[in-house]
């Protein structure tokens, strides 16, 4: 009787331990655009949209010099897509003194305008909490030129 409840308990626990593995599909993605400031090969910026119409953008954070850290946030559609590239191009015609907070689902961006040697330039601080400490990471500053380049309208 014992080898018999033995045998079952194995045969259960066999079974369990390999309905845990499953093959799954990589989902395809396109890239949009990518930023490589100064014309060197090292991307600090690129987005890329997945068959789902989620965008994807990976950033080198600009918080460290010596250290390659790449963080990332999400678009859940091509809704918020084109959104994000209209308040860009908004701030840049008006290039707002604060910055402008904008919520993207399981995150925040703030962007953060300014002029930097005569030119208007953008820089992206990404956030999980409205909290100063919940800052993940931010971006290089960018110029009009290179988001259009970034959102693929160039």
């Amino acid at each position: 009787m014992r080898k018999i409840i033995l045998l079952l308990a194995i045969t259960l626990i066999c079974s369990v331990c390999y309905g845990q593995i499953k093959k799954m599909d990589i989902p395809k993605k396109e890239m949009i655009g990518k930023i490589a400031p100064g014309g060197n090969s090292t991307v600090s910026i690129e987005c890329y949209k997945y068959e789902d119409s989620t965008y994807l953008f990976r950033y080198l954070d600009a918080k460290f010099s010596k250290i390659t850290d790449w963080k990332q946030f999400s678009l859940k559609s091509t809704e918020d897509f084109n959104t994000l590239y209209s308040y860009l191009q908004n701030g840049f015609k008006e290039m707002p003194k604060e910055n402008v907070l904008l919520d993207i689902g399981d995150g925040y961006l703030l962007l953060n305008f300014s002029k930097f040697l005569g030119g208007k330039v953008i820089r992206f601080y990404h956030s999980t909490s409205l909290d100063e400490n919940g800052i993940v990471g931010y971006t290089n500053m960018y110029t009009v030129k290179q988001i259009d380049k970034l959102f693929g309208k160039q």
